[in-house]
């Protein structure tokens, strides 16, 4: 299993919101950079972006955080507001290395398809989980397709690893959907799963790793004191 610290960006900050409501939002920090420095300074080569302020007004809000981040030589995930083609090669060229797309997906039919032969794995498929229906447009929507039907269109389009965020247990601390996850696994036996939402504990991380999970994505629990990435990473070390 590979852990993925979370940094979530508006205005600037660090922050965390909770059960995707941009109205509960919990700062933790004006320097994203120092954050991103003393998560690499544990050992964690890698870092999860999202700029949430892009993914509420529906085009990127701190891409030029990008090329410092990349300087620190951490592989990095970016996602929040990419909606145009041209805006997932611009976050590839100034630094990210793959780019975590969304709503976008869910466009047309042959969105995914346009994507993948554009960008190849370097697109990192999202489907956002609400009360069982695929949220988009900063989880402020719902998309036609159910969840199963979102995955099975895009492994048809050559994808093989999707990130899968939980919404009701985004921040909340309350441990993931591992039934969530258990059936995702059994509806697309070949496609890797990146685990978001509700990771509070080494236990949790256990847990995801016996269903099969390859990559787990840690916010709240790392800020809140909860949880350590040293001993998450000994954890990834160990799965």
């Amino acid at each position: 299993m590979r852990i993925w610290p979370a940094i979530d960006l508006y205005q600037g900050k660090v922050i965390r919101l909770t059960r995707g409501d941009y109205s509960a939002r919990t700062e933790y920090a004006d320097d994203p950079l120092s954050v991103a420095s003393a998560f690499k300074s544990c050992g964690c080569p890698r870092l999860h972006v999202v700029d949430l302020e892009g993914a509420q007004r529906g085009t990127p809000r701190h891409a030029d955080i990008l090329p410092p981040l990349s300087a620190l030589d951490l592989t990095i995930r970016y996602g929040g507001g990419l909606r145009t083609p041209d805006s997932i090669g611009k976050v590839l060229a100034m630094g990210a290395d793959f780019a975590m797309v969304g709503s976008l997906l869910f466009a047309s039919g042959e969105m995914p398809f346009d994507l993948f032969r554009k960008f190849g794995e370097r697109v990192i498929p999202t489907i956002d989980i609400k009360k069982g229906q695929v949220a988009v447009s900063g989880w402020t929507e719902k998309a036609a397709l159910g969840p199963e039907e979102a995955l099975h269109r895009l492994y048809r389009a050559g994808f093989r690893h999707c990130l899968v965020t939980a919404v009701e247990r985004d921040g909340t601390g309350e441990g993931p959907d591992l039934g969530l996850y258990a059936t995702l696994r059994k509806t697309v036996p070949g496609m890797q799963f990146t685990a978001a939402g509700g990771i509070r504990c080494l236990e949790d991380l256990q847990a995801l790793a016996d269903l099969g999970i390859s990559d787990a994505v840690v916010g709240k629990a790392l800020y809140e004191g909860d949880l350590k990435l040293e001993d998450a990473l000994e954890v990834e070390h160990q799965c």
